[in-house]
């Protein structure tokens, strides 16, 4: 008799609650009808049929190859209301922005030696990083062995004293910088310190497509008398700039056959 009971109320109880109900929902742009299930666990009603929305790739080739493929399972063939960010940290798609789900992210991975460079600009360094860092850089220094036996020969360390600011010069056979200096035993000299090289360093991880980047020196004495090295470079901002408008001008010419996708570079 119980059993009946409790049948009877869970029936009376469907009845007031339908388990399957349609609603419309509105987008940007249109509306449309999606089907909606009760669960019991979440008390609350959830598309049917909904699926992860998120997915994830590290490369732009892969990016781009997962925009054309999502827009052809769609059946999409003009790319309408899809849209594409290309950001400095990556890039994000929606194939239907209407109503902004389903959405794909690009997570960039920038090359080693950019990383390098980007957290190291305008750190001082003294004698011994500062090898270390030009050295971490050797594969992208076009004439790495001859700037960094005039970098790692550099008396004005250890025993010596600087005795006067860096002067920048630029004759005919000398370039850089000129400093005096005193050793302990009284000898005085001259050095003649770099004033720039060019790293030319990919943007991503295995990326083909490499940009020069100019880095400046600045040499100073410290308190101690001890050589400081101040890595410098006014155009990376620009060169990232610019790296990642070649990135968006890469997924335009990928998915040029999709006339209406939007494609933006977002700054």
């Amino acid at each position: 008799m119980l059993n009946e009971i409790v049948k009877e109320t869970v029936e009376i109880l469907k009845k007031q609650r339908p388990e399957k109900i349609e609603k419309l929902q509105y987008g940007q742009y249109s509306s449309r009808s999606i089907e909606l299930l009760y669960n019991d666990s979440e008390k609350a009603y959830i598309e049917l049929n909904s699926r992860p929305e998120n997915k994830t790739v590290g490369s732009v080739k892969a990016f781009a190859a997962c925009i054309k493929e999502e827009l052809k399972r769609r059946e999409n063939q003009t790319g309408q209301k899809a849209t594409v960010r290309i950001y400095s940290e990556g890039g994000s798609f929606y194939p239907d922005e209407d109503f902004g789900i389903f959405k794909t992210t690009y997570k960039r991975i920038n090359s080693q030696q950019w990383e390098l460079i980007k957290t190291n600009i305008n750190k001082i360094m003294n004698h011994r990083i500062f090898l270390e860092f030009v050295q971490a850089l050797k594969p992208s220094i076009q004439d790495f062995q001859n700037l960094f036996q005039k970098l790692s020969s550099i008396r004005i360390i250890g025993n010596s004293t600087l005795c006067s600011t860096p002067i920048f010069i630029n004759r005919e056979q000398e370039q850089g910088y000129k400093c005096t200096y005193k050793l302990d035993n009284g000898y005085e000299g001259e050095e003649i310190l770099p004033q720039n090289f060019v790293a030319s360093v990919p943007f991503v991880k295995a990326g083909e497509i490499t940009y020069d980047i100019p880095i400046e020196l600045l040499f100073y004495r410290n308190e101690d008398d001890e050589l400081g090295i101040r890595v410098m470079c006014p155009l990376f901002e620009n060169i990232e700039e610019q790296a990642i408008i070649d990135e968006a001008n890469f997924i335009k010419q990928e998915t040029e056959e999709y006339k209406e996708l939007l494609v933006l570079s977002d700054f």
